[in-house]
């Protein structure tokens, strides 16, 4: 079977007149297809390319029954799905509204459906008859098969050998001469593969690709590789085309030698479609896109790395900053623990707390007074949304009734009085020490259990704080030794394509002191590798600079 585009095996094809093609095929997964194949006159691509957006937006929406469309010089078609046998023509108010307000009248569309479910199975480029329309009234005619010599389906291509047998077994039965002249009457040219020109010459890849039975567009490509070189290929290396398509060879030339253009206002446009669209009709290319929080709906473009009206290099490429859109408020809570219940909402509404969000559990607590914040969630000290936070607060409800027999109170107490204390109402005393200048010296600063609280083996736990006793003679020697030299190797790959240049090997401490460590020449496909000795301890960072560029990331060697 011949191949559409590489894509879609061919099963007949009708003229419709006007440049359209309607062409009967199967989509690679199985999916039976019509194809409207379009040749445009000059001047028409920028509506075709309307007209793909339109059917691109309905697809998006399920409006449109569009397996795929597609708009690039030498190839602009769209492939629909054939409606199911029987399937009714209705009208679409919705569908008549988007058509009407993107210029193509509703008599243009082919819209079906049962019940609620509507879609487009056709729309007519130029405002005339919808494809599955015409189909439809021409059924009763046969579908006309490939024939050499008439009108083959643009961009489609049939494997020789694959043809001459099926035809070969077909007129077995018939005498060899017969066989033969029915071969050769209904062969197709062969597919031509795409050859790999990439960095040589554009002339030499020129002549190889047109004496291939190829047509040869050609496009300068800012880029650091030998000037001269082919840089890109399309469609790829290795891609089957039927002979006489267009293969376009990007060569590389300097920005600076490059044909100057206008750079178009992209400040307020919707990233990346009217972005891309605005930069391709001023001959460059969209780059890179970073993106903030903004007042400004998301996708919208804030700003442009080259202003409007500057003037670069054809086919180079222009960075945007994109809206992400309104950030979201957040705020932070202070440390509410200690505080009453009161003071902490008071503080928490101050931070912007809904006060229909503060959440209080109370908990019968041995210490803190009644009302005390003994925690809160969200911590302290951090981002938090403010529209949907909920703050949770433990508060103390009081101390426990003491049960008979309870623990007694010893904490504040030395050691001595709080163990005469508890020995005196039959508890058996441990002691744990801990050390803090900032408490006071052979005082209990907790028990365990708790004050009140009543235990069944009668054993009571003293955490003593004690301060620390200096040593007269600590027998402890510092000795500041001097930093020994030591390595610090580094290493970069060169990117192929870059042409022989002069590196510069640059490292910075971690003071800021930055040093030149060496210079070298290189080339794309090269290893740059070097080591470095110093006495600083490190880490370092190295940078690696071509020419006057910085390449690559900072290399941090700890």
């Amino acid at each position: 079977m011949p191949l559409l585009d590489g894509r879609y095996e061919v099963l007949g094809q009708r003229e419709l007149g006007g440049g359209r093609t309607l062409i009967d095929a199967t989509a690679p997964d199985g999916t039976p297809v019509r194809v409207e194949w379009f040749d445009l006159p000059a001047g028409e691509e920028a509506a075709f390319e309307r007209y793909r957006r339109l059917l691109k937006r309905l697809k998006r929406d399920e409006l449109a029954a569009v397996h795929d469309v597609i708009s690039r010089p030498g190839a602009r078609y769209v492939a629909w799905h054939k409606p199911d046998p029987g399937l009714p023509r209705v009208d679409d108010a919705a569908i008549d509204r988007l058509l009407v307000e993107h210029g193509y009248p509703p008599a243009a569309a082919d819209v079906r459906g049962r019940g609620p479910k509507r879609m487009l199975y056709g729309l007519g480029f130029d405002g005339t008859t919808a494809p599955v329309a015409v189909a439809e009234e021409r059924d009763d005619k046969p579908v006309r098969p490939l024939r050499s010599g008439t009108r083959e389906p643009p961009l489609s291509k049939v494997t020789t050998r694959t043809l001459s047998w099926l035809i070969a077994g077909a007129l077995l039965v018939v005498t060899l001469p017969v066989a033969y002249a029915a071969f050769k009457k209904h062969v197709v040219d062969g597919a031509i593969t795409v050859p790999n020109v990439l960095g040589s010459d554009v002339r030499q890849a020129i002549d190889t690709v047109s004496g291939l039975g190829l047509a040869v567009q050609v496009t300068a490509v800012p880029s650091d590789a030998a000037p001269g070189s082919v840089v890109s290929v399309d469609p790829d290396v290795g891609a089957e085309l039927r002979p006489g398509r267009t293969v376009r060879l990007g060569y590389a030339l300097a920005p600076g030698l490059l044909e100057q253009t206008e750079v178009p206002p992209l400040i307020g446009l919707t990233y990346p479609e009217q972005v891309a669209a605005a930069l391709q009709q001023a001959g460059l290319v969209l780059g890179e896109a970073a993106r903030v929080a903004a007042s400004a709906p998301p996708g919208v473009v804030l700003a442009q790395s080259v202003e409007e009206g500057g003037t670069v290099g054809a086919g180079q490429a222009v960075d945007v900053l994109v809206s992400l859109g309104p950030p979201e408020e957040s705020t932070f809570l202070p440390d509410l623990v200690g505080l009453s219940v009161d003071d902490a909402r008071d503080l928490a509404e101050l931070a912007g707390i809904d006060p229909g969000r503060i959440v209080v559990d109370e908990v019968a607590a041995g210490t803190g007074f009644p009302g005390e914040v003994l925690t809160q969630s969200p911590s302290a000290h951090r981002p938090i949304p403010v529209a949907d936070t909920t703050l949770r607060l433990v508060v103390s409800a009081g101390v426990p009734v003491a049960e008979s027999g309870g623990t007694p109170d010893v904490v504040g107490l030395s050691r001595q009085a709080a163990a005469d204390v508890a020995e005196a109402e039959g508890w058996t005393v441990d002691v744990q020490r801990m050390s803090s200048r900032a408490l006071p010296d052979g005082i209990v600063v907790a028990q365990s259990p708790p004050p009140l609280v009543s235990s069944e083996d009668r054993s009571l736990l003293l955490v003593v704080n004690v301060h620390p006793v200096p040593l007269v003679n600590p027998g402890i020697r510092a000795v500041l030794r001097s930093p020994e030299p030591r390595d610090f190797e580094y290493a970069w790959t060169i990117l192929p394509g870059i042409g022989r240049t002069q590196a510069r090997v640059w490292v910075r401490t971690l003071d800021g002191e930055r040093t030149l460590v060496a210079t070298h020449s290189v080339q794309g496909g090269e290893i740059l590798r070097g080591t470095y000795r110093t006495s600083d301890p490190g880490p370092l960072t190295f940078e690696l600079f071509l020419g006057d560029v910085p390449y690559g990331d900072p290399l941090l060697v700890p």
